[in-house]
């Protein structure tokens, strides 16, 4: 049966051969090496603090070293550490929008491969508990991730969306299994929000204020977090998310998104 499936699946390929979902070229994969390789991926070269990058004469580890920038001079944040993949613009931006927003869900792939490499590089010496994801907000409260879950230990996860309109849990999910480091499900939405896109620096803390909330403290209390969402922009809803758990009494709370705008 599965030799089978293989030649359906080499036949598909040969009748209609993937497309670079970034430059539209016949490409063995949905990205391309040169799309690939012109994304601008983030090395040291960014501040210790908020992974913000930092322009640099002289390249050093920076992920030990005293260098922040004026953001986070000026902000408090709650969280010990955050990190993103790449710059938010060209390819990466188009695949991550196109994955979000357009229901492409077999970019879902190519996402989790850029949180792979990103965790691989930045985080994988760091001693991690649990891995989460900024929530939804949902009527019921409630995030549905079990019959993805099962598919996943099972070995045979496929991408797709889940229930809660979540697109980014099932990218937290294989990342969860690459890693071994448990997910945790331990926040929720209470609130209906407007969207921070449309928001000031200063109206996206209000807009946060109290929406979320923990489901289980005593999952958190010293426990170290990986926090994963897509895009960083001015950092409140992850900010917000790092404040709730500190005050519940986690250890170190550590970011990681896709990408940023730079």
């Amino acid at each position: 049966m599965s030799y089978f499936l293989n030649l359906l699946e080499l036949a598909k390929d040969v009748i209609l051969p993937p497309l670079c979902t970034v430059c539209g070229k016949i490409s063995p994969d949905y990205l391309c090496s040169e799309c690939n390789s012109n994304i601008k991926v983030f090395g040291l070269s960014v501040c210790t603090h908020c992974g913000r990058p930092l322009k640099i004469e002289n390249s050093k580890d920076l992920k030990f070293s005293s260098e922040f920038c004026s953001l986070c001079k000026n902000e408090q944040y709650y969280f010990f550490r955050a990190r993103s993949y790449c710059s938010y613009e060209g390819g990466a931006a188009k695949i991550i929008h196109k994955y979000k927003y357009n229901g492409y869900t077999y970019l879902g792939k190519i996402l989790s491969g850029f949180l792979k490499r990103a965790y691989e590089y930045y985080y994988s010496k760091e001693e991690i508990d649990f891995i989460d994801t900024v929530p939804e907000y949902s009527e019921t409260n409630r995030l549905i991730v079990n019959r993805y879950q099962s598919d996943v230990d099972a070995g045979d996860f496929t991408i797709s969306h889940d229930a809660s309109g979540n697109h980014m849990k099932p990218l937290v999910l294989l990342l969860s299994k690459f890693t071994g480091i448990p997910f945790a499900d331990n926040l929720v939405k209470i609130k209906q929000t407007p969207k921070q896109q449309k928001l000031d620096r200063d109206s996206r803390k209000v807009n946060l204020s109290d929406a979320f909330k923990i489901k289980n403290c005593l999952n958190v209390h010293g426990r170290n977090f990986l926090i994963i969402d897509d895009v960083w922009t001015t950092g409140s809803t992850l900010n917000e998310i790092s404040y709730i758990l500190k005050k519940s009494g986690a250890n170190k709370i550590f970011l990681l998104t896709l990408a940023r705008p730079v």
